[in-house]
């Protein structure tokens, strides 16, 4: 017999019951997911502004979620974002996930009770996977260039406030600049006839203009017979003029006597020595001269020093490594220094620098503009009076500054300066006229680089700057320097600059921090650095018959060292003080100053 292909209802029953039994869970599993999302949702409406890129599982939330509350910031102890508790954000139909969270589906918990609805309260106790309690506030906490929300003196090395601690400002030690010399040399020649009397040292009066002041010239030697055609003597040399006379005296002050000779020429014409025994009254011609030197570290020639400003003293050119840092950010600054016994005669000098630098890219491009004054050797000087001295305005900088590296504990950042002539050009008169004038034109061209390693509380720094000049400095001279009222001036050259470089080194120390910063004082770091100039050729060379221009030095090498500290003030920490002293390791011209005491300040928004 075959066995019927009809079920039983035993077999049918059983079955119906397995396909109800699965259609329920679905339906519960179904539920429980939609209201679990709806929850999560909900709960986490409670949470103001965008969720960060990817929230690590375990991050403590007051470093890793900066959203509040709207009661107020949230806390330690406050409960975390429900969403925290899952690898993943549980999504209701129609929403999105936030940026940086997967949206793949998870279980939800599911309660014995399917008619109980899930409460909104987070769990008192946390499991292994619930993200641990934050850290207190005073907490220290490790910098890191690559975090920019942390709090100050925690890990920001961005463009705020935060990132001095981190990456405080090499102080510096520049001069700025601007000395140079020229020398030249004055001849005032004085000439004509005089009548001889008496032998055989005779005295002279002048026929013209004439007058009662004999003798007016007195011989001095044997004599010579230059003729040469007897044994008569026919040259003498001349004493300098003394009053009472009717000869030209010095012309003026810093001019000395360079000697003179009168000759027997029996006549009002001709210069040269004649044959002859010369008898009383008759003619000789007469010629001396007067000298003036003037320029150069030896000055004006009448004992003194006198130095020679070019264009813009201790303010023509920039350092971009005083008051400097490679982080980017946004700061308003001011160095204050004080310059004592200047090289080359220059006397004390203060020099001042405002500027500003502003973010452009964040984290990765600022600009910032510095202009200098100083209160020293005037670029205008009279060499018939003493040394002037003026407030002089500087040349301007701007300076583009980039990051090419930034680690959790170093930086590499590269630059470009361009500094342009706004300084007074040099002029120099004596009695009303003028003598020399060099005109400001040069551009510098200021390439930097720098990199910055911190290790704990320390922080070590390296700097290199090339100064270019991309063009010179056009100079005019008189053309008639013995009688500059009869001159005009002339370009005779165009002067530039040498070529520098500079090279820096500082060491910072954090010596001092605040757990929690406030109006006052919140941390002191110390500075010690060592700093190197450098020309990279010889000094340029202006010359023209007897003037000379050129630099105060042909070469130098200047090294110096600064000991100071930034003391940091305000809540967010936003004003920086740093007094500071520069001293010089090398002598001779290397040594522009006996020591610089500098004062930099710091604002930072």
């Amino acid at each position: 017999m075959m066995p019927s292909s009809r079920m039983s209802p035993s077999v049918v029953q059983r079955r119906l019951r397995l396909l109800a039994s699965i259609g329920l869970g679905i339906a519960f599993s179904a539920g429980g997911s939609v209201v679990e999302r709806s929850r999560l949702a909900a709960a986490d409406a409670h949470w103001n502004g965008a969720c960060p890129p990817t929230i690590p599982q375990h991050c403590p939330p007051s470093d890793c979620n900066p959203h509040v509350y709207p009661h107020g910031p949230m806390s330690p102890s406050a409960p975390v974002p429900p969403s925290w508790y899952h690898d993943s954000i549980p999504l209701s139909p129609g929403m999105s996930a936030p940026m940086g969270q997967p949206s793949q589906p998870f279980d939800p918990p599911v309660t014995d009770d399917p008619s109980e609805t899930p409460s909104d309260e987070v769990p008192p106790a946390q499991s292994e996977n619930d993200p641990p309690a934050a850290a207190p506030d005073d907490t220290p906490a490790t910098n890191n260039f690559d975090n920019i929300n942390a709090s100050d003196f925690q890990s920001s090395f961005a463009s705020t406030q935060s990132s001095f601690s981190a990456a405080p400002t090499v102080i510096g030690d520049f001069a700025g600049g601007g000395f140079a010399q020229f020398n030249t040399t004055i001849r005032v020649i004085s000439s004509g006839y005089a009548a001889g009397f008496g032998s055989p040292n005779p005295t002279f009066d002048l026929i013209a203009p004439g007058g009662s002041n004999f003798p007016d010239l007195i011989s001095v030697g044997p004599g010579f017979d230059v003729a040469g055609n007897d044994s008569f003597i026919d040259t003498y040399d001349l004493a300098e003029p003394l009053p009472p006379t009717d000869a030209p005296l010095a012309p003026g002050p810093g001019f000395t006597y360079d000697g003179g000779t009168i000759v027997y020429t029996n006549g009002s014409t001709g210069t040269d020595a004649v044959a002859g025994d010369p008898l009383d009254g008759d003619l000789w011609y007469y010629n001396y001269v007067y000298t003036r030197s003037l320029g150069g570290i030896g000055g004006g020639g009448d004992g003194e020093l006198r130095p020679v400003p070019s264009p813009g003293v201790s303010v023509r050119r920039v350092k971009i490594s005083e008051n400097y840092s490679p982080e980017i950010r946004d700061r308003a600054f001011f160095n204050y220094s004080f310059f004592n016994d200047f090289v080359g005669g220059l006397g004390d000098i203060s020099r001042f620098v405002v500027g500003m630098e502003r973010v452009v890219v964040e984290d990765l491009f600022s600009m910032e503009v510095r202009l200098p004054v100083a209160a020293t050797y005037g670029s205008r000087q009279s060499l018939n009076d003493a040394e002037a001295r003026d407030m002089e305005v500087g040349n301007v900088a701007f300076i583009g500054k980039a990051s090419l590296f930034r680690g959790n504990d170093f930086m590499w950042v590269g630059g470009l300066g361009v500094s342009i002539p706004t300084a007074d050009d040099t002029e120099i008169t004596m009695d009303g006229f003028d003598l020399v004038n060099i005109e400001n034109k040069t551009v510098q061209i200021q390439p930097f680089t720098s990199v910055l390693k911190r290790w704990g509380d320390w922080t070590a720094q390296a700097y290199m700057q090339l100064d270019l000049a991309a063009n010179g400095d056009p100079v005019h001279v008189n053309n008639n320097l013995n009688d500059p009222g009869l001159g005009t001036l002339e370009q005779v050259g165009v002067f530039t600059d040498s070529n520098l470089m500079h090279l820096d080194f500082s060491l910072h120390c954090l010596l001092y921090q605040r757990a929690q910063s406030d109006n006052g004082l919140n941390a002191v770091i110390s500075n010690a650095e060592l700093h190197y100039t450098t020309t990279l050729q010889d000094a340029d060379l202006i010359t023209q018959n007897t003037f000379d221009y050129t630099a105060l030095q042909n070469n130098f090498d200047i090294v110096n060292t600064t000991l100071g500290a930034h003391f940091v003030f305000g809540k967010k920490n936003d004003f920086i003080v740093t007094p500071a002293m520069a001293i010089p390791l090398r002598d001779g011209f290397d040594k522009q100053f006996d020591y610089e005491a500098l004062v930099q300040v710091n604002y930072l928004h």
